[in-house]
């Protein structure tokens, strides 16, 4: 339908499920009492991250957040916990709430299935510089909000390629947020490539992780490799476990 040319736009909402249901209902009831159904909001409309706990100083290191430092560790292999602002509406991850991982090998795809304890088969979507995403897909490239599929042009993305060779994208781009455009610019300059890993940063079966305390006992129960947490960077310690 999007890309029919029947249309002049296609908007599906980021919550197309139970979850959007509240959201509707309110509308309906907006437009009952004031005959208008339009509203202000925003993806991320959740609550703001919880710093309850401070990392332990002799298991992890803590340094301010550079998104450089960032991109390298991740193209080096590591895979992270990124929680910075409010979290998503809906069940995706879209940027605030996200385990982000490097896309270049089906290792990746394996590791990142582990971690969330899910079946092998289920596919790991990537996020993407909007400027630059219709270097690596094709189709309706264009989506803040990972909620259409594309085909992947590029053999290097592997860990986000599906086998059909489809991928569902989103796109970012800095007005949207700022802290994920700067991550893949510098990951970009890195490897050539602004695409990375997204998957959602929550216990299996429960809503956004949203504290300091549930991501590391996430994190350490799970195998992170590291944290962003609002402004900071966060990694274990060598020869610490």
């Amino acid at each position: 339908m999007r890309e029919s040319g029947l249309f002049e736009s296609v908007f599906v909402p980021p919550c197309p499920n139970d979850s959007g249901s509240a959201l509707g209902t309110a509308i309906d009831a907006q437009w009952f009492y004031t005959a208008t159904a339009a509203i202000d909001w925003d993806v991320y409309a959740g609550e703001k991250f919880v710093e309850d706990i401070v990392p332990d100083p002799n298991r992890y290191e803590t340094r301010p957040l550079v998104a450089a430092e960032v991109a390298r560790y991740l193209e080096q292999g590591n895979i992270i916990g990124w929680a910075r602002g409010r979290y998503e509406m809906g069940p995706r991850a879209l940027g605030n709430r996200s385990i982000l991982a490097a896309p270049f090998t089906a290792e990746t795809t394996v590791r990142l299935n582990t971690i969330k304890q899910r079946e092998g088969y289920r596919p790991i979507a990537p996020i993407a510089l909007e400027s630059d995403a219709e270097r690596w897909f094709v189709g309706a490239v264009h989506d803040p909000y990972m909620l259409f599929f594309n085909r992947v042009t590029s053999e290097e993305l592997k860990a986000v390629t599906h086998v059909d060779g489809s991928a569902r994208t989103q796109t970012v781009n800095r007005e949207q947020n700022a802290g994920i455009a700067d991550l893949l610019e510098a990951f970009r300059e890195i490897t050539g490539f602004s695409v990375l890993c997204n998957t959602s940063l929550n216990f299996n079966g429960r809503g956004f992780i949203n504290t300091t305390s549930d991501l590391l006992e996430y994190g350490e129960k799970h195998g992170l490799d590291g944290y962003v947490i609002n402004d900071t960077f966060v990694t274990p310690r060598k020869g610490v476990s």
